[in-house]
């Protein structure tokens, strides 16, 4: 068990599977105090000390539609398993309505699919903006930005977009981003970039992305040398690839006893992760989640509550289910929840009690 006296800087855990690299960092210039402020609550989250009854940002499920086939993507490892569709009108508003008076600053736009498949995407970002929020982020795989939808998605608000890429050739990217086309998506980024550029949008924070694994890593060097010269390009990260096939079944120790597990893992290595402090998901169906990591049917106990069925993001920020998830988090006691056990064993592979294991993961880095 983890001693709660040992602190944060001694701990393992959720921000610390990425290399993140600011080639440029003015997007900075003249971050607003309202911002700062915000920002500030996130630091509060990551030493797990946030103590609101409001997330301090969402993520939601714009659309659970996708345009690729990437074999290393939790969403194609459950293909099948849930319905495809976009966020339908009536849930966005409940989440607008309630953000809009809880004062919320930031959301993430997307989880498990491709936002820009949704057609009220750009609409949804323009309403996010006018109810107060002042960080919108965006991932995409940039397939489908066209100069007009780039022009769009800068004038609609977007504060930080993320294009993931993950190579430099073609051969790389045709095995890794099954469905894209690599050429088109360089020409889109760099489209947009100049958009931006003649746009004067230097608030707004670009990033590149490479996930790192056996196809991908002998490019790595030759994609931080082209994407820090692109101007516009603000952020390069890589980041170590997570096993999302452990999200798909039971791990052995479903049913355990406290006892047992409390034995099993008494070497662990500790984790420490802040996410059920800062940031809800909420996806499609209305489903409130405290993190990102993707919730199937033999995990669904790990959903807080539905938007759609009576339930509130307050409500299901303050729960007891989540209060118990922090509490177990603040003891080191992260074993004792089984999504928490599969997140951990997708990170240090399957034997996630030894003490040997690593602990790095972030899904979606700030």
């Amino acid at each position: 068990m983890v001693n709660q006296a040992e602190t944060t800087a001694e701990r393992t855990g959720f921000w610390d599977n990425i290399s993140e690299y600011e080639v440029d960092p003015s997007w900075e210039n003249g971050l607003s105090e309202e911002y700062l402020e915000y920002r500030r609550k996130f630091e509060q989250a990551k030493n797990q000390a946030y103590k609101g009854k409001f997330p301090i940002s969402i993520e939601i499920e714009a659309s659970y539609f996708c345009n690729l086939k990437c074999p290393f993507c939790a969403r194609e490892a459950n293909a099948g398993d849930r319905d495809v569709g976009h966020m339908s009108e009536d849930l966005w508003k409940k989440i607008l309505d309630e953000s809009r008076e809880n004062g919320l600053k930031a959301i993430l736009m997307d989880h498990e699919g491709e936002s820009l498949m949704n057609p009220r995407f750009f609409q949804m970002v323009e309403e996010a903006k006018k109810a107060g929020i002042i960080d919108i982020w965006l991932h995409t795989n940039a397939n489908l930005l066209t100069p007009e939808a780039s022009e769009r998605l800068i004038d609609s608000g977007i504060t930080k977009i993320n294009f993931s890429i993950d190579a430099t050739t073609k051969e790389t990217y045709d095995k890794l981003r099954v469905g894209g086309d690599f050429k088109k998506v360089v020409k889109n980024v760099k489209d947009f970039l100049k958009i931006k550029n003649n746009k004067k949008a230097f608030y707004l924070r670009c990033r590149v992305s490479f996930v790192s694994q056996e196809e991908n890593k002998h490019e790595r060097k030759d994609f931080f040398e082209f994407w820090k010269n692109q101007k516009g390009i603000n952020v390069i990260t890589f980041q170590n690839l997570i096993d999302v096939s452990a999200f798909e079944k039971s791990d052995e120790d479903f049913g355990a006893s406290e006892e047992e597990l409390e034995k099993k893992y008494a070497n662990a290595e500790p984790f420490y992760c802040s996410q059920p402090w800062d940031m809800n998901v909420i996806d499609i169906d209305g489903n409130v989640m405290p993190c990102g990591q993707p919730v199937r049917e033999h995990t669904k106990e790990f959903i807080l509550g539905n938007l759609n069925k009576g339930d509130t993001i307050e409500s299901c920020t303050s729960s007891d289910k989540m209060k118990a998830l922090r509490k177990i988090h603040q003891k080191g006691e992260w074993y004792k929840n089984p999504m928490c056990r599969l997140c951990i064993k997708s990170i240090r592979g399957s034997d996630s009690s030894s003490s040997l294991a690593s602990s790095k993961h972030n899904p979606h880095p700030v």
